[in-house]
């Protein structure tokens, strides 16, 4: 095969991590463990449309990078990357900077083309790597190579940006590349971590590329990059080292590696994720997985299926519109529940009491009145309390129910999305009935279980462990139920405007503290 090299882009696709905020001195010390390293290519930061300041990786101009870079470069070459912004104004090449790599989708190759004539003309060594490579068909990788013969660019790049390809998708594009690309013109090679395949990806493109094709393999330090992250490029060195014979110096990058990324990693971790990997075994947008996994009320499974029923078209960019009308449509799942709502009615009418005991902190510090439990109906709310055995189990959350085989069935009480996963519950309640309230939508447990209540019950109601999320704290009554909480948990107003509208009227006490206890009493 032709010269292989190793791109570092930790200062460029790491920066999605932290938007590119290093800091000046950690940006320089970077570059100098690289050099150190002997590492090939060196990617310092995107190219911006605007000036950032000293501690960001992205440049307006080439004059603002050089305060970075060691006065010895060695042999390590300077990189930057520009997405969809206008270069006119960037100086001539002076041997500073020796590629400029332009990232963009499909649609916006008439911007790649304009702005690599701006930079040939400049002087630089261009790359063209359209993103969004596993989506091509195989006739629109053939006329945008067309296209680049044309233009002829230093190099083109193959650029897995939802982490899908396996041997078979890196091989297929690889030789219809290699057959089509002309021969002077470097092939890059992108790699993404979703399906936990880069290292594997980046020996198998070694053993099949031509004897005459320039190959630059990208890397970053510990695979840092937007999650789930990249290849991470000490591995890479590593096995160059070992099977080609190279020297990169490792353990500059393993300096790196301790003093600057792992006190970021330590605050946002990246790495092979399961919600990435789905995002990648259905060839879809990352942010759609992003966007379920922080609904914080879906499993895994409810994740896949979601994922599965984006459309192709829709698949490259995210449309935050599209994808939370596909999960409305798969939680308001339809049912007729007028036969279990009136067997539930008519369940608790003998009642004067009833309890509902939410998973909040606060149970945990007060101790709930037995005699008080004993003599009234208990409901719990997505959890089982295990210091007495409830009258009913409410679940409307597939996240919190988990099943057991010694529990009656007769008792639980579930919401209509839930029905795929949870056989012979007791009672089956139409969750589209539950979650508005007032034309107000909230989702949450207590309140959906609150607006049953309202329509079949209408006596005394005691409350416990609807405490209200404070950022800090442990919000929840045992390590088991913690999760990440969302931004809009903490936005309490939205209950409470519903508790005063809807629910003010209740005869409601409540058992242990709350943020709420005041809404309910108009």
């Amino acid at each position: 095969m032709g010269t292989v090299r190793l791109l570092d882009c930790t200062l460029r696709d790491g920066g999605h991590i932290n938007q590119g905020n290093f800091g000046k001195n950690v940006i320089k010390a970077t570059i100098d463990n690289l050099v150190k390293a002997k590492i090939d290519v060196i990617e310092a930061g995107f190219l911006w449309d605007t000036e950032t300041g000293d501690d960001v990786a992205r440049f307006h101009t080439i004059s603002e990078l050089k305060k970075y870079l060691p006065k010895d470069m060695g042999n390590s070459k300077i990189s930057l990357m520009a997405d969809n912004v206008d270069l006119s104004h960037l100086e001539p090449y002076d041997g500073t900077v020796e590629y400029i790599r332009l990232s963009f989708r499909r649609t916006e190759f008439e911007w790649a083309e304009k702005t690599f004539n701006i930079l040939k003309e400049k002087g630089y060594k261009v790359f063209i790597n359209p993103i969004h490579g596993s989506a091509f068909t195989d006739q629109e990788y053939l006329e945008i190579i067309e296209k680049v013969n044309k233009l002829q660019p230093y190099g083109f790049a193959i650029v897995d940006t939802f982490g899908a390809m396996r041997q078979s998708d890196l091989g297929r594009i690889y030789y219809l590349i290699e057959h089509n690309l002309d021969k002077n013109i470097v092939l890059g090679v992108h790699l993404h971590e979703n399906l936990g395949l880069a290292y594997s990806l980046g020996q198998y493109i070694l053993n099949i590329v031509s004897p005459v094709r320039d190959v630059i393999i990208d890397g970053s330090l510990f695979g840092m990059g937007k999650v789930p992250g990249n290849l991470c490029i000490e591995q890479f060195m590593d096995y160059m080292n070992n099977e080609y014979d190279t020297s990169y110096a490792i353990e500059p990058v393993y300096d790196a590696i301790d003093e600057f990324i792992m006190p970021i990693y330590e605050h946002t971790k990246w790495g092979y994720s399961i919600p990435y990997a789905l995002s990648a075994q259905c060839s879809v947008h990352r942010t759609y997985a992003e966007y379920l996994t922080k609904k914080e009320r879906l499993k895994t499974k409810d994740i896949s299926r979601l994922l599965k029923e984006i459309e192709p078209e829709k698949a490259e960019i995210y449309d935050k519109d599209y994808i939370e009308a596909i999960y409305n449509k798969y939680m308001d799942s339809s049912y007729d529940d007028s036969e279990s709502f009136e067997k539930f009615k008519k369940a608790i009418s003998d009642y004067d009491k009833i309890v509902i005991i939410a998973p909040g902190s606060s149970l945990k510090d007060c101790k709930l009145d037995k005699d008080l439990l004993e003599n009234s109906c208990t409901i719990s709310v997505n959890f089982m309390y295990d210091e007495f055995d409830t009258t009913y189990h409410f679940f409307s959350n597939a996240k919190r129910y988990r099943y057991d085989s010694d529990m009656d069935m007769s008792k639980m009480i579930i919401t209509s999305n839930l029905i795929e996963d949870v056989e012979n519950a007791g009672y089956i309640i139409s969750r589209n009935e539950l979650v508005y309230h007032n034309d107000i939508f909230c989702d949450d447990s207590t309140l959906m279980l609150l607006n049953l209540l309202k329509q079949c019950y209408n006596k005394k109601i005691y409350i416990a462990g609807f405490d209200g999320f404070i950022k800090g704290n442990q919000n929840f009554y045992e390590s088991s139920l913690e999760r990440k909480v969302r931004d809009d948990d903490y936005d309490q107003n939205v209950r409470i405007d519903i508790i005063k509208s809807r629910y003010s009227m209740l005869d409601v006490e409540f058992l242990t503290p709350s943020i709420y206890a005041d809404a309910f009493k108009g």
